[in-house]
């Protein structure tokens, strides 16, 4: 049974950790967005193995939907040609998952990939197939939890804290703020669960109902080695008809660092390290986030991936956005 709202408060804010050192803040320093000459897709997830190499899911593609990403970057962080394709393995398997996100898992060497339709974390082989492992998610987040069509999106892992990360793309249909959990790498089970307050929407809730496509909530978390988490806030508005979907779109993309290991509220605090707007024809929906390589001055990539929704006849074009992390 699910337990009362209240009475998860006062458990989160008996069970944070109190007195430890602050860690080093982060600055987080923004590059143009870049389109890549890559097959139009869906492209929702990613996560990096190592030098150049990525892997990505695709939320419409078969089986995990997962696509190998060749990014390589200049000294500065600058992208150049992008090559892209889908694991062999994967274009045979099962229909209809919407997986929406995907991290590497050095340790196990294979991939786990999160379904939104299945609620479920399963485990794929460097191959793309199916290992039959899953991570064992809590039953408050079944289907018949979540807002239809809102559900796990995000997919974080660092292998020195040795956790998983999930959230649903909006607050389950009984809560108003987002369940942020973790898992154990070790055992599989689900881990801590701490509470997140989102920021409110700018668009009116009958723009968003009368528009041609929004999305509001978190699409993806990154997991820092300290324990910090990066979550990833986007709105994106596009209103019906052409003139006003070329004039009018934008969208909003926020990240905020917030700090489970070392919390001393119910609600975890957030801070805003970083926020952007895209427009109309340079319109970009981010979905995906990872870490990437380090680069020569000290400074690590952040990768951000956005999904195109195949490119929307043309009109939308497939976006990565470098993002460089140092610590003050």
């Amino acid at each position: 049974m699910k337990a009362p709202f209240l009475a998860l408060l006062l458990l989160f804010s008996m069970g944070c950790a109190q007195g430890q050192d602050s860690p080093r803040p982060i600055k987080l320093t923004p590059l143009p967005q870049t389109r890549v000459a890559i097959p139009p897709g869906q492209y929702s997830g990613i996560s990096h193995v190592g030098g150049r190499q990525y892997v990505v899911v695709h939320d419409k593609a078969s089986g995990g939907g997962i696509f190998s990403f060749t990014i390589p970057l200049d000294s500065l962080g600058g992208i150049s040609t992008v090559l892209a394709a889908q694991l062999p393995a994967n274009a045979r398997g099962e229909k209809g998952l919407d997986n929406e996100d995907i991290v590497y898992v050095p340790e196990r060497k294979s991939l786990f990939v999160v379904s939104e339709t299945t609620q479920s974390i399963r485990e794929y082989g460097l191959d793309g197939k199916p290992t039959g492992v899953q991570l064992e998610v809590p039953e408050m987040f079944d289907r018949k939890a979540i807002v239809p069509g809102k559900g796990f999106e995000s997919l974080a892992y660092n292998a020195g804290t040795g956790l998983f990360w999930t959230t649903t793309e909006q607050p389950l249909q009984a809560d108003s703020l987002y369940r942020l959990q973790s898992f154990s790498a070790a055992t599989l089970k689900a881990g801590e669960q701490y509470l997140y307050r989102a920021e409110a929407q700018t668009v009116t809730p009958e723009a968003a109902a009368s528009a041609r496509a929004y999305v509001l909530g978190i699409p993806a978390i990154t997991a820092l080695d300290d324990g910090r988490l990066l979550v990833m806030e986007r709105e994106v508005y596009v209103p019906q008809g052409l003139s006003a979907m070329l004039t009018e779109s934008f969208s909003i993309t926020s990240l905020f660092e917030v700090d489970p290991v070392r919390c001393k509220s119910p609600v975890l605090e957030k801070k805003k390290l970083l926020s952007f707007n895209t427009f109309s024809l340079n319109l970009a929906d981010f979905e995906g986030m990872c870490l990437g390589p380090v680069l020569p001055d000290g400074r690590q990539v952040l990768m951000l991936l956005a999904d195109s929704q195949d490119g929307m006849g043309g009109l939308i074009g497939e976006y990565l956005k470098v993002v460089l992390l140092e610590y003050d």
